[in-house]
């Protein structure tokens, strides 16, 4: 037996490294062909008269005499459905769309207050699209935003996306949402969510601006690319984008939005801020810049009916208009006077917030969908008060930190 295995052992080895040499250079291993497929970081869609109408823009290499790098090109295609707009991209320029790397999808003002959940239907079943992808919406169309010259990044998207960032979130200015929580809210019992909503402010950007990118003319025809590739000359416009507003969604369309206030009092509430700064009228009128160091919040259903949203702080002052500092009686001490303008600033931010979310019949916070989860039979009774017939109580507490 030991004979047959020892005489055996030899020709198995080499019939295995026979296979696993034919696998290795008879299989793709999942690599792009470049050549043939468009590697897509964000998608744009916007309402058309057939249909919708869908901007990829696409990562191409930069190369130039200065500087290598990412930039982007934009393909367009137009049809009754997403997925027929993607077939008409890749029969205009021969690319296949590849989702795998998108990091962005894009609504369109008109496309959000008209329906969001049939534009972002492809991307949710498609098994190769992340469904952490962010989402957003913007002013006017998605496509004017794409083919933007950003004055941060060569690629407009990915100037969007710093937005999102870690740090941004912990300020409280901005909010993130994905694409599979917007969906799974939308869809569930509240049938609400929100996502951030993205202005552009033009500058004139100098020669060699930051991102040091130009914008191209349009393609004219449908799946025709406009460049995005670096460059900038000098006089030339460039913009940033700012997302400090949120758009709320009831029923998968956009109905409200809350102000750059509402939504620092929505990220308070939410407890998420851990590195804001709040400006309040001190003494003599004088602003007074106070840096949040703890946060605490919750917005939470009452057994009498109504909601309670609390908000607590621990507070350092960051900058103070009316200190005397050669005369050295500078102190990032909060005051009394301090602590009691932030509480009436913020209950007011918080009021409105309220508010906006009742008018607009979005239930944020998700209070019908925990109060069916903890009694349903109280849910079936009450389901018709939300938002728009829901009081709220409004408790704020600022303290200055040791």
């Amino acid at each position: 037996m030991r004979r047959l295995l020892k005489r055996s052992a030899p020709k198995f080895a080499l019939l295995l490294f026979g296979v696993l040499l034919f696998a290795f250079f008879s299989n793709d291993f999942g690599l792009v062909d470049i050549q043939k497929t468009a590697i897509i970081l964000a998608a744009g869609i916007d309402r058309s008269g057939e249909g919708y109408e869908l901007t990829a823009q696409v990562s191409v290499p930069k190369g130039d005499e200065t500087a290598g790098g990412t930039a982007s090109v934009e393909l367009k295609g137009s049809g009754e459905t997403v997925a027929d707009c993607l077939m008409s991209m890749y029969a205009d320029s021969g690319w296949v769309p590849k989702f795998d790397f998108c990091s962005l999808v894009l609504l369109g003002e008109e496309t959000a207050r008209e329906g969001a959940m049939p534009a972002l239907n492809y991307f949710l079943h498609n098994e190769y699209m992340s469904d952490n992808c962010a989402v957003a919406v913007c002013e006017g169309s998605a496509a004017d935003v794409l083919k933007q010259t950003s004055a941060i990044d060569d690629t407009p998207s990915l100037a969007i996306n710093k937005l999102f960032s870690g740090a941004a979130e912990k300020s409280g200015a901005t909010v993130k949402n994905t694409l599979r929580e917007f969906a799974v809210d939308t869809l569930g019992v509240s049938q609400s969510s929100f996502m951030p909503y993205i202005r552009m402010m033009a500058q004139e950007s100098g020669a060699g601006g930051a991102g040091g990118s130009s914008s191209g003319g349009s393609g004219g025809e449908s799946g025709g690319p406009s460049g995005n590739s670096g460059g900038s000359s000098e006089g030339e416009k460039s913009v940033l984008f700012r997302a400090e507003e949120t758009a709320l969604f009831t029923q998968g369309k956009m109905t409200g939005l809350l102000s750059a206030e509402e939504t620092f009092a929505y990220n308070l509430l939410n407890g998420s801020v851990g590195a804001g700064i709040l400006t309040v009228a001190g003494e003599g009128g004088k602003p007074v810049s106070l840096s949040i160091k703890r946060n605490k919040g919750g917005v939470t259903l009452k057994e009498d009916g109504r909601a309670e949203l609390t908000i607590e702080l621990k507070v350092l002052v960051s900058d103070r208009a009316e200190e005397d500092f050669m005369a050295g009686t500078e102190t990032n001490v909060a005051t009394r006077a301090d602590e009691e303008a932030a509480k009436e600033l913020l209950s007011a931010h918080a009021a409105a917030l309220w508010e906006s979310c009742k008018m607009s019949g979005c239930d944020l916070f998700l209070l019908a969908r925990d109060l069916w989860r903890k009694d349903p039979a109280r849910y079936e009774r009450e389901k018709e008060r939300f938002p728009e017939s829901l009081e709220a109580d409004i408790e704020v507490k600022v303290e200055g930190a040791e």
